[in-house]
């Protein structure tokens, strides 16, 4: 603070000092709002982002917004409002959706997610620290994510979420008991209700946060009862909240859960930065291990105590969940990208290491730059195709039943396996586009269910049938499964007979351009990788 004389009268005038840090507070503010339009810039490029499942969840989004309106919709799905641990854009989106189109609501939803995560780490980071500094940068390293890839919208949402409010625990850590419970148990309620996974990557924090804050008290002692007590009851509601959805959706079916082979592990180490595009994926790898090399090389460089058992805990779930729980798929990897973002919020740079976090940082934001570039343009690629089917679904009548095939070894040459696999809900655009019915939409526990008249075709999860599988439903009389049949708690046999059942058959296929049962299916439309095939009724239906 500077002081200036005047007729004996001494003013304090701001000092350069506070100036200075002002005005690089804001610096800092417009850099990180510089490159957080850069980080959702490839989501607006694009009519639809090619996230594996997020076709599929569109289209739901679609049906709660718009069923009520469109009598072919109607006909082939309804709306299924009833809590379950799984709802984030099931709450948003269709709300959104009432203010522009259901495309750009559910862009924006991506976009949300995507900024949730890097302030939630943020947030972590000014708990920890008291300011967020240059450092979070990295985050944006880690949002275009393997979860991301698979379109786990919902659980990446709330795992942002969660790191918002594992930061208000920290903050809130000292405040008065009634209101954490209070606060804390509305908190948790939307985490739950957001999604459960999410919920538990919060519950692993706060448990390996408590855990190092009473390291030092005995046990059994009042402090202990009553830290553990206050933690705990923020999670009463939510158990008994799954408790009863879990009592109400039992199935006589048993539910799939396998661990998986062990090179999952690696893919789970790798999923903070695994898009499926090897050219910009590796790089990033590389940069990231190379710049945690020089952060444990460092002295001046250290990490926060009390972050080190919730890592362990997350870390240790990470290496326990298997590859299918209760028959969901791919828990193994959903949880190290939060970890990741938790490592970066808890980074302790001293004054010695400034210099050294500088360079790692400037050079992270042009990582990260040219990753963003990298899949902007892998995404244009993909959005012509999926355009191109948008404009040659207009060939099929509103409402008629569509089959989807697509053998996996099928794919372009030079492609890895990965780029077959954002193709498999591609059809279920048909859905917002022609009101079509689509055997594997997900339905069940998530907001919608198939109508009366088709629900003996509709399975909650799925991928497009192979061309042998389509082969084996032709004949009912000889086909593996009857119609309907529960192969696991969530697939059932939607094939069986599909002549009978089926109006239209969308072949995806890169290499493969034969006809997959010409004595079935008439030609309507050709695309660059894909067919539309008007189904022809067996000769007994006509007898009939």
């Amino acid at each position: 603070m500077k002081t200036l004389s005047t007729s004996g009268v001494t003013l304090a005038v701001p000092g350069s000092g506070l100036e200075a840090e002002v005005k690089r507070g804001w610096m800092l503010a417009a850099l990180y709002v510089v490159l957080a339009a850069v980080a959702v810039y490839p989501v607006f490029t694009v009519a639809v982002p090619p996230l594996v499942d997020y076709p599929n969840h569109l289209a739901r989004m679609h049906i709660l917004a718009n069923a009520a309106d469109i009598p072919e919709l109607s006909g082939n799905y309804v709306a299924d409002w009833k809590l379950h641990p799984n709802m984030a854009m099931e709450l948003i989106v269709p709300q959104l959706a009432r203010f522009m189109s259901i495309y750009m609501a559910g862009k924006v939803f991506i976009a949300a997610t995507l900024l949730l995560l890097l302030g939630g780490t943020m947030t972590l980071r000014k708990t920890l620290y008291g300011k967020v500094g240059l450092w979070p940068v990295v985050t944006f390293l880690l949002l275009y994510s393997h979860i991301l890839f698979w379109g786990f919208l919902g659980y990446l949402f709330t795992a942002g979420l969660g790191l918002f409010a594992f930061s208000a625990w920290i903050g809130l850590r000292e405040r008065g008991p009634l209101l954490r419970i209070a606060v804390f148990s509305t908190i948790t309620i939307i985490l739950y209700v957001s999604h459960l996974f999410g919920l538990l990557v919060y519950g692993l924090l706060v448990l390996g946060y408590e855990l190092w804050r009473v390291r030092g008290f005995k046990i059994l002692s009042r402090e202990m009862v009553g830290a553990w007590g206050i933690s705990g009851a923020q999670f009463v509601l939510p158990f008994a909240l799954f408790a009863q959805w879990t009592i109400a959706n039992s199935s006589p079916v048993p539910s799939l859960t396998e661990y998986g082979p062990l090179s999952l592990r690696f893919i789970a180490l790798i999923s903070p930065v695994h898009m499926g595009i090897p050219r910009i994926d590796i790089p990033t790898a590389i940069f990231l291990a190379l710049v945690f090399a020089l952060c444990r090389s460092n002295k001046s460089i250290g990490f926060a105590s009390e972050m080190k058992l919730p890592i362990l805990l997350l870390t240790a779930a990470t290496l326990a969940l298997p590859q299918y729980l209760s028959s969901v798929w791919g828990t193994h990897f959903r949880i190290p990208t939060i970890i990741a973002c938790v490592l970066v919020a808890g980074v302790r740079i001293e004054p010695d290491a400034w210099r050294l976090a500088r360079v790692m940082t400037c050079a992270a934001i042009g990582m990260f730059c040219l990753r963003t570039a990298v899949v902007t343009l892998e995404w244009a690629e993909i959005d012509r195709k999926f355009e191109e089917f948008r404009k040659a679904s207009a060939v099929m009548e509103p409402g008629k039943r569509m089959l989807v095939v697509e053998d996996s070894e099928d794919r372009p040459p030079g492609k890895i396996a990965l780029y077959g696999m954002q193709f498999w809900h591609l059809p279920a655009l048909a859905v917002i586009e022609r009101s079509a019915f689509m055997p594997y939409l997900f339905t069940g526990h998530v907001g919608i269910q198939a109508a009366s008249g088709v629900q003996i075709l509709d399975t909650p999860t799925g991928i497009p049938l192979s061309r042998m599988l389509l082969q084996d439903g032709i004949d009912p009389a000889s086909s593996m499964f009857p119609l309907g049949y529960p192969i696991n708690r969530y697939v059932r046999a939607y094939w069986t007979g599909w002549p009978e059942q089926y109006d239209y058959v969308v072949s995806i296929r890169f290499a493969n351009e034969a006809n997959p049962a010409p004595a079935y299916l008439q030609p309507v439309r050709r695309g660059s990788f894909f067919d539309i095939y008007r189904v022809v009724k067996p000769v007994r239906d006509a007898v009939r």
